[in-house]
């Protein structure tokens, strides 16, 4: 077992890593930005860091959106008083469903439905003020399109200078259809794209339509409850070498959909990777949409994403996956491989200042949005050797499964350990020489352990 445990520590060390440390203390207040409003939705980050989001404000539940913002903060967690009016610009429509997207040129586009049915799509300066080159002073108003609860179905892709939409389509009398169309860089339709502008997926408002685009600029449409994937080529006609002209049925052995989807990914190797509600965890498919058998990674039994946690995010930086989620308190940014192991010195990080709702990860450090908060965790970098690594990671060991008392053998002095429910609540916090657990219900569980040098590692404990 120890010279198993010394070749993982060696060829860990023969690879650079990357490892959260803490919030950065010089982004905001402690390195979390709170955001205004009672609705965030998304944000975007330029080359140089600064990071643009959509907020508004929400008078009532059911929800009333009195209006809509985009603002701007700057490396450092502040409002940047040079973009629109002291760091925000009031958007021309009142929705809580906006995406904010940025050009190359570092032009703002924003997505999002005004109160009478329509889709109000923006383009704004990098000062914060609206491109008058862009539709009518720099809105464009498409009418019959609608907001529905399945939110994955709207939104907009960047195709070079063009702009693709998409969202349910509101046809009088009959059952609303999900389309997508194309915008000119002046905000007109495209009519090169699909048929006269359009094209028709077989999304429908029952289930979420996520909409994606592949390395080769294919138009990627997934839905999982529905049980199809269509794939459109970059002007919205049928890849017809693609399925069946275009679509592939995925569906169960029994014939029916997986069930509902809270993340769609398409990665670097055109992988689609998605991640099922009912079931919690992160799945691949090959390009041909057959599951890809190579990928392990199952968040019940690999990470703490569990029992009511749900995946909300995926993204991919160097080879690896990066997943975030929220499981009530609990909220988790883990590192897969491509083979889907979680990172073991990554691991799973486990943290309370927000869920994971977007994610940007860079070589030192990664910003989340969750709802209500930005948050900046800086990241340590490099190749260390093995005794460094046992410095710095320190390891714990528990008895598993857990009967009375919770038994463990660990180098490192241990601070505290936390054990929470699998839902996220709080189970019981264990200090000083209690350790008795017997008052738990056997189940799953998981165990915050920091130590006194202020390092953290989350376990799972089984409780017999």
């Amino acid at each position: 077992m120890t010279k198993n445990l010394f070749i993982v520590l060696l060829l860990v060390a023969q690879n650079a890593f990357a490892q959260i440390i803490s919030k950065d203390p010089n982004f905001a207040t402690n390195g979390k930005y709170p955001m205004p409003g009672n609705l965030t939705w998304s944000m975007v980050q330029n080359p140089n860091g600064e990071t643009y989001f959509t907020h508004n404000t929400n008078t009532s539940n059911p929800i009333n959106v009195t209006a809509t913002y985009l603002s701007k903060l700057t490396t450092s967690g502040i409002l940047d008083t040079t973009f629109g009016v002291n760091g925000t610009a009031q958007l021309p429509n009142n929705s809580y469903l906006n995406e904010v997207k940025i050009q190359p040129d570092g032009k703002l586009i924003v997505f999002g439905f005004t109160n009478t049915e329509s889709v109000a799509i923006s383009r704004i300066l990098p000062n914060g003020q609206p491109d008058l080159t862009f539709g009518n002073n720099g809105t464009v108003i498409v009418p019959s399109l609608v907001p529905d609860q399945n939110y994955a179905s709207a939104g907009i892709i960047l195709q070079n200078d063009k702009i693709l939409v998409h969202a349910i389509k509101y046809i009088q009398n009959v059952q609303h259809q999900h389309v997508i169309f194309r915008l000119n860089s002046n905000g007109s339709l495209d009519s090169t794209f699909g048929n006269n502008g359009y094209t028709a997926t077989k999304g429908t408002p029952a289930s979420r339509t996520f909409v994606r685009m592949d390395n080769q600029s294919n138009i990627i449409c997934y839905s999982s409850s529905s049980g199809f994937i269509q794939k459109f080529n970059l002007n919205g006609q049928p890849v017809t070498s693609y399925g069946n002209n275009g679509v592939l049925s995925f569906v169960d052995a029994n014939g029916y959909g997986y069930g509902g989807t809270n993340a769609v990914f398409v990665d670097s190797n055109n992988k689609i990777l998605f991640a099922l509600a009912s079931e919690d965890k992160l799945q691949r498919l090959n390009q041909d949409g057959t599951f890809d058998t190579t990928f392990n990674y199952n968040a019940n039994t690999n990470s703490g994403l569990n029992g009511g946690a749900w995946i909300q995010s995926i993204t991919e930086k160097d080879g690896s996956y990066y997943v975030g989620g929220t499981g009530y308190s609990i909220n988790l940014i883990s590192k897969i491989s491509q083979s889907g192991l979680v990172d073991p010195l990554f691991n799973d990080y486990l943290q309370t200042d927000s869920d994971v709702e977007e994610m940007f990860i860079h070589n030192n450090n990664i910003m989340i949005r969750g709802n209500g908060y930005i948050v900046k965790y800086l990241l340590t970098n490099g190749s260390l050797s093995t005794v460094d690594i046992a410095k710095t990671n320190p390891t714990i060991s528990f008895e598993n499964p857990v009967k009375q008392d919770l038994i463990y053998q660990s180098k490192e002095k241990v601070r505290k350990i936390e054990i929470y429910y699998s839902d996220g609540k709080i189970a019981k916090t264990i200090k000083n020489s209690d350790f008795t657990v017997s008052e738990l219900i056997k189940g799953i569980y998981f165990a915050k352990v920091t130590f006194e040098n202020g390092k953290t590692i989350t376990k799972k404990l089984i409780k017999d």
